[in-house]
């Protein structure tokens, strides 16, 4: 078991897999409620973590214990949340096909919990949310594999159109960190990123597919992501496709972002009509 950090005791299961679209071993932690047994049967939430990040990120920020406690004051849902490894990978096939995280989450990991935790099957009870990166992946889910999810939330989350992309794609610290190329292909390609770009893809309430969004952003959270967001929510707003816009108090911090996660949780899984 991975070890915690700070004063956190360690709280969700940790687990690894062998990983048939990564090809190699991948890490995994697992949160249940209070009180769970495998006898109950409880919706599944995905939660694809930040940059920097890994599966242990809910017990080294204490969100286990303070979902317990929202949990026991009637504040949040009784979930299983799974929380994969996804390195610095953005959830993405990469372009050039060396690396395969949406996969290995799609088609490794929630089979097996499922099984493991005996969540409740079907669309109407998997959700999936993410933090900065994790809010990208998150979308990113929610666009290419929309069929499997209810609902949707991103967290902090950048969201470009296909020019800003390519200029974010080619700035040099990016390419310093993140090897653009391999994960998305040529930099100076808009046809090509405009393929991904939400603002596209995202004009009609039809095009969400029946899946519920919520885009999350702090008051005080990192300049270009507030404003990315904001744009967004804009032209969401603009083209009539209803949505939760939640701007909380805070920056770009797990200290920040642990206070809204019973409200992000409630609106993901909402009770069944």
């Amino acid at each position: 078991m991975l070890a915690a950090c700070g004063s956190f005791p360690e709280r969700l299961d940790q687990g690894e897999l062998a990983s048939v679209a990564m090809l190699r071993p991948m890490r995994y932690a697992v949160y249940t409620p209070p009180g769970w047994t495998p006898a109950e049967r409880l919706p599944l939430v995905l939660f694809l973590h930040g940059g920097g990040d890994s599966e242990d990120c809910f017990d080294r920020w204490g969100i286990g214990q303070s979902l317990d406690a929202a949990i026991a004051a009637g504040e949040a849902p009784r979930v299983v949340i799974c929380v994969p490894n996804g390195d610095l990978g953005f959830w993405e096939n990469w372009a050039d096909g060396s690396r395969d995280y949406r996969d290995w989450v799609l088609l490794d990991l929630l089979p097996q919990v499922q099984r493991d935790y005996h969540t409740l099957i079907g669309r109407e009870h998997l959700h999936v949310m993410g933090i900065s990166m994790g809010g990208h992946g998150a979308l990113r889910f929610a666009l290419l594999e929309g069929q499997r999810f209810e609902s949707v939330a991103a967290i902090s989350a950048p969201v470009m159109t296909a020019e800003q992309m390519v200029g974010f794609s080619g700035g040099f610290w990016v390419r310093m960190f993140v090897p653009v190329p391999r994960i998305w292909g040529p930099t100076d390609d808009v046809e090509r990123a405009g393929r991904d770009d939400l603002y596209q893809r995202w004009q009609t309430q039809a095009d969400l597919g029946g899946q519920r969004l919520m885009l999350a952003v702090g008051d005080e959270d990192r300049a270009g992501i507030l404003q990315l967001t904001r744009a967004f929510h804009q032209h969401l707003e603009s083209c009539g496709i209803e949505h939760e816009y939640l701007v909380y108090d805070g920056g770009h911090r797990w200290n920040d972002w642990r206070p809204i996660f019973p409200a992000v949780l409630r609106f993901l899984v909402q009770p069944q009509s």
